[in-house]
């Protein structure tokens, strides 16, 4: 499946806005969080949805309960002590992995043009990715949990751009969910739904004439 681009308007490129989960790190290897469903009779991605879509863990999203909140979600539901939590948390992110190849590319167009990441995520976000979301990627780093509003509500979008002083129609925005990418097109931003590495590459090639 290709990305699916919406274009509203054909001006120049200023600003590139990225989503973090989905895109720039996915869950390449589902193993460690099946391995604890089929520990406690859980379907697949059950782990994952009392984690990130309980009502806590929604409220964290938007700062209005904190990671460990979440977790301490997690363990009240599971039954587990603090040192089984603690190895289900090393777990559930064991087999998620940066796509280097799209951190690279980043970084090259950072060299152009001014560049974002718009991310649905908890409060120490910043903190834990840190080492890897840097100046030499993003101007700008928008988290949901810092802000108290989430994607796909319009007025993340709005913060972003401000803060790039960037204007939607010369913005691109590439999510991997279809609600977030209708939002920011919405407001006038090129917006892609992001599927694989390669066909976003050739999708930003044809928006910006841009390649490495």
């Amino acid at each position: 499946m290709r990305n699916i681009l919406v274009e509203p308007a054909s001006l120049p490129i200023t600003a590139i806005f990225f989503d973090l989960g989905g895109v720039l790190m996915r869950t390449s290897d589902l193993a460690p969080r099946r391995k604890w469903e089929r520990r406690f009779g859980m379907p697949d991605w059950a782990l994952q949805d009392l984690f990130f879509n309980s009502p806590v863990g929604q409220a964290a999203q938007i700062g209005r309960a904190t990671t460990d909140d979440a977790w301490a979600h997690v363990a009240a539901t599971l039954g587990l002590d603090a040192d089984t939590l603690r190895q289900l948390q090393a777990d559930f992110w064991r087999g998620d992995t940066f796509d280097e190849s799209l951190l690279a590319l980043i970084r090259s167009l950072h060299r152009r043009y001014k560049t974002g990441l718009i991310s649905n995520a908890m409060p120490d976000a910043r903190q834990m990715f840190a080492d890897k979301l840097n100046r030499d990627l993003f101007d700008v780093l928008v988290f949901s949990g810092e802000e108290g509003v989430k994607k796909p509500d319009p007025e993340i979008f709005r913060r972003a751009l401000a803060r790039l002083g960037a204007r939607p129609e010369e913005s691109i925005f590439v999510d991997d969910t279809a609600e977030n990418v209708a939002a920011a097109q919405a407001l006038g931003l090129r917006s892609i739904r992001f599927t694989t590495s390669e066909d976003l590459r050739r999708t930003l090639a044809q928006l910006t004439g841009f390649t490495e």
